[in-house]
């Protein structure tokens, strides 16, 4: 039996055969493609992975009998990652999350992302469970994930409009100003219940960096902290209700030097 083929405008069938991995490969490069430009097909796309209705329970079986071999590879293509780079997806990620990875990152510029929670978390505490979601989830990218980012002037301020609408976080362009990095997007993300501000920057040497911002349930500030999360440098700290995580391949003490400047110029 000949697979399904799909064309625009796409129907949730279409949707859901792409999340599955179903899709016919010709079919699924020009699904990508409008996916990219269409905030109205990004947005169904995100819906139906947080959908409440019985999505998952439906489709449980076809998830299961996506090939790992094959997400995983297709995230590879996905996110074009160079030779100099590779990255292995983490041995905790499940089917579901690798999908929805695929998802989120096509959907930077286009709207609300989500995280995805992994199948197995080797910490307890939520802002630890946070930060390391972070930084799996920015442990995918590649230059190439934001060369395509629309990073003009006016979507960075309608993206800061919106922080500092559901954080109540106010921030402007030059508190965001990094040497040898270019803003490209800010974005808010979900996990549960928890929204996060995503800035991201392409480093000149380094490649991705982000600085995710959440809120805290305590006023507590604290120092700049430094660890290792999905083989990607973190330094993060809180202050005034906020979490802040900055995480990037750069080596561990630039990436404290930007994180310092960060918090210096956010007092402001």
């Amino acid at each position: 039996m000949k697979a399904a083929r799909f064309n625009s405008p796409y129907a949730d069938e279409a949707i859901v055969a792409w999340l599955d991995g179903e899709m016919h490969v010709e079919d699924a490069q020009a699904f990508e493609t409008e996916l990219k430009r269409s905030e109205t097909l990004s947005a169904r796309t995100a819906e139906l992975m947080q959908s409440n209705q019985p999505f998952a329970e439906a489709f449980a079986s076809l998830l299961e009998a996506a090939p790992q071999a094959r997400m995983a590879q297709r995230l590879e293509y996905l996110l074009a990652h160079t030779p100099a780079t590779p990255q292995k997806m983490p041995a905790q990620v499940s089917r579901r999350a690798m999908i929805a990875a695929s998802v989120s990152f096509l959907l930077i510029g286009g709207g609300l992302g989500f995280l995805t929670r992994p199948t197995a978390q080797a910490e307890k505490g939520e802002s630890a469970n946070i930060r390391e979601l972070e930084a799996q989830y920015m442990s995918l990218y590649s230059t190439e994930t934001l060369a395509d980012v629309d990073s003009s002037p006016q979507m960075l301020q309608r993206s800061l409009a919106r922080t500092a609408r559901d954080l109540d976080l106010h921030l402007t362009p030059a508190q965001l100003t990094l040497p040898e990095a270019n803003l490209k997007s800010v974005r808010m993300l979900r996990y549960d219940d928890v929204l996060i501000t995503q800035i991201a920057w392409n480093h000149s040497n380094y490649g991705p960096m982000a600085l995710c911002i959440s809120r805290e349930d305590h006023q507590q500030s604290t120092e700049l902290v430094q660890e290792k999360r999905q083989g990607m440098n973190v330094v993060w700290w809180h202050r005034a209700g906020y979490q802040y995580v900055l995480i990037g391949r750069n080596p561990a003490e630039q990436l404290k030097k930007s994180a310092q400047a960060l918090s210096r110029t956010l007092m402001a």
